[in-house]
C-alpha cells in the first residue's frame, strides 16, 4: 500500500510544481491577458490525465459497472440501446467512440482527458487573482480523486466549473449552453441554473441581496424537484432519491468553519473584485445545499459548487498582508487538505477500499 501511496503523493506534488512553474512563466496574450506557459500548464494536466485516465477499471468506484455499460452500449444499436436504458447521451457518445478507437480504457482516458482539462481552464481562468500551484494544490487533493469514479459527474462538473467566467462576464446565454452541454454527460447540471438568479448592480458588484436569495431558493427549489418532479420519475436510477427522507442534514457542519473565514474577508473580496464574490456565493450555495440535502438525497449536487474551495484559500492567503497570519493560513490550508483527502479517498474511507491498490495499464504498484 505504500507505494500506491507514494503514486499519489508524487501525483500531487508534480502537477503543483508544473503548475507553479507555468505561473512563474506565464505572458500576456495579444488581449494583454496573463496566460500560463504552456510546457508546464500541459505537463501538470498531463500528470492527472495519466494517473486518472490511465489506471486499472477496478481502481475507483464504480469503474466495473462503467465496463459493463460499455460493453452492453456497445452490443446493440443505438435505438434498442435506449429502449432500456437511460444514459445521457454524451456518455454514450464517449462509450461508441471508445469502442471505436480499441477498447474500454479509452472510456476512462477520455473522460479524465475532458474533466481535468475543463477545471484546469476553470482554475487558470483567474491566474491573475490567485496562486495557481496553491489551487491545483487544493484541487488534486481534495476534489480530483473524487473523480475517479463519478466519471459522468467529473465531466458535468468540470464543465459547469469553465462555465463560471460567463456569469462572471454577464454572458447568460453562453452559460446556459454550458450547462446544457453539461446535461449531455449528467442530467444533475441543471442544478446550476440557480445561478443565473445571481444579481449585480450597475458597477457589476454582486448585490448582497443574492445571499438572501440562496437561502431562499435552493431550499424552495429542493422541495419543488421533491414534491412536483419526483412522483413522475420512475427510472430504477433515482428511485433512491425519492424515498429520501428528512429536511435538515449534517454534512454542512463540517463546512461552517470555512464559512466562517471566508465570511471575514466578505468584504475585501467585495473591495477587490466580484470574482471573489463570486465564488463567496458558490461556497454558500454549498452550504445551503449541504443543509437541505436530505430533501432530496443528492448531496452530491455540492460538487458542482465545490471548485469555490480551490479559489477562496488562495484569495484569502492573498488579501492577507500579515505575514505571520499568511502563514497560518497556508499552514491550516495544507493540513486541512491533506486530513481530507485522507479520510475521504484513502484510509479506512469506503473509497479507500477501491483506491488502494493502485494499478495502470502501463504496471502494476502497491500491490
Amino acid at each position: 500500500m505504500a507505494a500506491s501511496y507514494l503514486i499519489y503523493i508524487l501525483t500531487v506534488v508534480f502537477s503543483t510544481l508544473f503548475a507553479a512553474l507555468a505561473q512563474r512563466y506565464s505572458r500576456l496574450d495579444k488581449r494583454g491577458r496573463r496566460v500560463p506557459n504552456s510546457l508546464f500548464y500541459w505537463l501538470s494536466m498531463t500528470i492527472l490525465i495519466f494517473i486518472m485516465g490511465f489506471r486499472d477499471i477496478n481502481v475507483g468506484v464504480d469503474g466495473l459497472s462503467y465496463y459493463d455499460n460499455y460493453v452492453i452500449a456497445n452490443s446493440m444499436d443505438v435505438i434498442s440501446y435506449y429502449k432500456i436504458y437511460i444514459t445521457e447521451p454524451g456518455f454514450y457518445l464517449l462509450y461508441r467512440i471508445s469502442y471505436i478507437l480499441g477498447d474500454a480504457q479509452w472510456l476512462f482516458i477520455l473522460s479524465a482527458i475532458i474533466t481535468i482539462l475543463f477545471f484546469y481552464k476553470a482554475i487558470s481562468f483567474e491566474i491573475e487573482k490567485v496562486n495557481l500551484p496553491f489551487a491545483i494544490f487544493i484541487f488534486s487533493t481534495t476534489q480530483y480523486f473524487y473523480y475517479f469514479g463519478i466519471m459522468r459527474m467529473g465531466i458535468a462538473v468540470a464543465i459547469v466549473a469553465f462555465a463560471f467566467r460567463y456569469i462572471i462576464k454577464g454572458d447568460t446565454k453562453k452559460f446556459v449552453f454550458f450547462v446544457f452541454l453539461a446535461t449531455m454527460f449528467h442530467y444533475s447540471a441543471l442544478f446550476a441554473t440557480v445561478l443565473i438568479f445571481l444579481s449585480r448592480n450597475n458597477k457589476k458588484i454582486f448585490k448582497r441581496l443574492n445571499l438572501l436569495k440562496i437561502a431562499v431558493l435552493i431550499p424552495i427549489g429542493f422541495f419543488a424537484v421533491k414534491y412536483l418532479v419526483y412522483p413522475f420519475i420512475t427510472a430504477s436510477r433515482y428511485q433512491g432519491y425519492i424515498d429520501s427522507s428528512g429536511v435538515i442534514g449534517t454534512s454542512y457542519i463540517n463546512s461552517l468553519p470555512l464559512l466562517g473565514l471566508f465570511m471575514l474577508y466578505y468584504n475585501k473580496f467585495s473591495k477587490v473584485s466580484s470574482n471573489y464574490q463570486f465564488y463567496f456565493l458558490l461556497f454558500l450555495i454549498k452550504v445551503i445545499t449541504e443543509i437541505f440535502a436530505p430533501l432530496i438525497g443528492i448531496g452530491r449536487m455540492v460538487w458542482y459548487v465545490n471548485l469555490s474551495i480551490c479559489l477562496l484559500f488562495p484569495a484569502v492567503i492573498k488579501l492577507n498582508k500579515d505575514r505571520g497570519i499568511k502563514v497560518i493560513l497556508i499552514t491550516i490550508t495544507i493540513l486541512y487538505c491533506l486530513v481530507y483527502s485522507y479520510f475521504a479517498y484513502f484510509g479506512d474511507s469506503p473509497r479507500g477500499q477501491t483506491m488502494l491498490p493502485y494499478g495502470n495499464t502501463f504496471f502494476e504498484f502497491g500491490k
